[in-house]
């Protein structure tokens, strides 16, 4: 699933970590038939997960820009 990710979005060998932590996550979400269609996190903590903070992996991400770092016309994030 990984290597899946990487290769879909062209993403560099480095960011294998940050693919991995989300491949991980996906799997823990997922039903699964050892679990009669449940998912791990069900079985766990007795009620579904929440799914509506899932997002496309290697979407856009912006950082705030501090107001001592930028004009008063300059744009607050940065992608």
């Amino acid at each position: 699933m990984t290597r899946c990710m990487l290769n879909e979005k062209e993403l560099p060998k480095k960011l294998w970590a940050e693919a991995t932590n989300t491949s991980i996550y996906l799997l823990n979400i997922m039903p699964t038939s050892a679990l009669q269609k449940r998912t791990s996190f069900e079985f766990w903590f007795g009620y579904k997960p929440y799914l509506q903070h899932l997002k496309i992996f290697s979407c856009l991400c912006c950082t705030y820009e501090p107001q001592v770092k930028r004009d008063k016309l300059d744009k607050k994030v940065k992608p």
